[in-house]
């Protein structure tokens, strides 16, 4: 049996380690401990022209849970699925900046829409270390507005979608395929 003392002791040095981490995690930003990755892959969509689909994640890989905005959303095929905002942004060479392509906003992220996700709700909650969240695969390279030896990258959101003060960009493209077709076609599956 476990002593008064023993158990008090052993409550005071719980909670003194919860506040030390708690003033350390509060003192080092967020965005340190988070982590963008560019992953591409090979696939046929039905884009004539394109073979590649790019998707890019969010990993914690610190060492406390970090709050992170993101949709919550059932598919089409009643899968559930989780999925963080993010924007396209090309290098404009003569201004030496990114231009943004696609945007997001609140009014624009974490809807239904026809024939992908039927249902979609956007939650803030906790991305836990050595866990990771994603933009969803698409066929970047099909997107209006981007042209073959564009440089392009993917900027993630962690908080409200569509604000660059909590985003974070993935490494830098080429666009190295177009479409040969003029049909309108989906680009995120």
């Amino acid at each position: 049996m476990v002593s008064r003392r023993s158990w008090i002791v052993g409550v005071f040095i719980s909670v003194f380690v919860v506040i030390v981490l708690g003033f350390a995690h509060m003192k080092r930003p967020h965005n340190q401990s988070l982590q963008t990755d560019l992953h591409v892959e090979s696939a046929d969509l039905g884009i004539p022209g394109v073979t590649k689909v790019y998707n890019a994640t969010i990993t914690n890989h610190g060492s406390v849970p970090v709050p992170i905005t993101h949709c919550e959303f059932v598919d089409d095929t009643q899968t559930p699925g989780e999925s963080v905002a993010y924007a396209i942004q090309r290098w404009n060479s003569p201004a030496q900046s990114w231009m943004e392509v696609l945007g997001t906003s609140r009014e624009r992220f974490c809807h239904p829409y026809p024939l992908g996700i039927i249902r979609a709700k956007l939650v803030r909650s906790l991305l836990w270390p050595r866990k990771s969240l994603e933009i969803g695969e698409e066929a970047t390279a099909a997107r209006d507005g981007l042209n073959l030896g564009d440089k392009v990258r993917f900027v993630l959101f962690t908080g409200e979608p569509g604000d660059y003060k909590s985003s974070l960009p993935t490494e830098a493209f080429t666009i190295d395929e177009r479409p040969t077709s003029d049909v309108d076609l989906r680009v995120r599956h």
